[in-house]
């Protein structure tokens, strides 16, 4: 569940869903994936009052980045970031003070970092209730400390109400900085009726900009510049640089006193664990939760008919007794299985409700074909 946010990644933490989403919110749709730093845009984007999105871990850019995208918002345009880390450059430049938890850059995996039932809520009108919107992961623990007050809109909060999503204005155009982005992961937006803080993040935007572009540059990018020192990025952080210098100082201690030739210790032999089984938990979590099984079914139909196309090539389009004698002769399952298995996929499609009886025994039919 390590997060990507790749518009066309279809995983737990893959922004495919945030992506399509937005292109419906727009008039016009999207109208371009960007694969190419800000500073070289200059020429290939739109500067009339056009929206730039950035959903990333992480987002680091040159100075020569930095000048482009002050330019592009001074304009008249939207910058709109969403990342677990924003450069300082820019946020320094901005006048705003942010909180980063960098303890989930420290880890080899999100699996490895304790989780809980965390929420989120938009900022709303006066006298409006203040909707929240949860889901089960690590903590959305980022928050803005400080900022412009005459020149900042907070526009939402984490589950302590701090915010940690805000407009700058700069220019005629405006900076959104937005630090938790697993909120536009497909994980949060399949969770209940968490599709309605995108809505309500991106209702700030008017549907009819004529521009809006999706960026695939800076989610990839790992540092800012060439010169990049891990030790000048600790010390920006005093308790970070504290910690690396406590560090080194055992590891010194350790190679003076404990680093004397002893017995080889033969190591424990582990076996690798099975990451599929944790995946499969947290994809059937979400649904279990809301225990729809008839929603369940239909993305099982979904899953079998692409495995059918792709293993067996047949046309799926339409499932008659051509395609039950096709399929029963290229999979070795006896035709009346096969017909048995296209009738219940057809009265499940037809029903409203679907006990857990039939959907293990949709599931049982189906496993018959991947066992082949």
């Amino acid at each position: 569940m390590d997060p990507k946010y790749g518009y066309k990644d279809k995983e737990p933490m893959g922004a495919y869903i945030a992506y399509h989403y937005i292109n419906s919110l727009f008039n016009y749709g999207v109208t371009d994936v960007i694969n190419k730093p800000f500073s070289r845009l200059r020429y290939e984007i739109n500067y009339d009052k056009s929206l730039y999105i950035i959903v990333a871990r992480a987002v680091f850019i040159s100075r020569d980045d930095l000048e482009s995208m002050m330019n592009y918002v001074s304009n008249g345009n939207i910058l709109f970031i969403s990342a677990e880390y924003i450069d300082e450059k820019l946020i320094d430049t901005l006048g705003a003070n942010i909180s980063f938890d960098f303890s989930t850059f420290f880890v080899p995996s999100e699996y490895d970092m304790a989780k809980k039932d965390t929420r989120l809520s938009v900022a709303q009108e006066p006298g409006s209730n203040m909707e929240k919107y949860s889901f089960f992961f690590v903590p959305f623990n980022n928050k803005v400390i400080s900022y412009d007050t005459s020149a900042t809109q907070e526009l939402g909060y984490n589950e302590e109400h701090r915010p940690n999503f805000i407009a700058i204005d700069h220019g005629k155009g405006k900076f959104i900085l937005h630090v938790a982005p697993a909120a536009f992961s497909n994980y949060f937006l399949l969770t209940r009726n968490n599709k309605e803080y995108l809505e309500k993040s991106f209702s700030y935007f008017k549907p009819e900009t004529s521009s809006v572009y999706w960026d695939n540059y800076y989610r990839l990018r790992r540092r800012s510049d060439e010169n990049f020192s891990i030790v000048n990025f600790f010390k920006k952080h005093p308790p970070l640089y504290y910690a690396f210098l406590l560090t080194l100082a055992a590891l010194l201690i350790f190679i003076a006193f404990a680093g004397k030739r002893r017995q080889r210790v033969v190591p424990e032999k582990i076996p690798n664990t099975n990451t599929t089984v944790a995946y499969t938990e947290t994809i059937g979590r979400l649904y279990l939760q809301k225990k729809d099984n008839r929603n369940i079914a239909l993305k099982m139909f979904t899953y079998f008919l692409e495995h059918v196309r792709n293993i067996y090539y047949l046309n799926t389009q339409t499932l008659n007794n051509d395609f039950s004698e096709a399929l029963s002769r290229k999979s070795g399952v006896p035709e009346t299985r096969v017909k048995d298995l296209l009738q219940l996929m057809d009265d499940t499609d037809r029903s409203e409700n679907i006990s857990d009886m039939r959907l293990l025994e949709l599931h049982n039919l189906m496993q018959e074909y991947f066992k082949k």
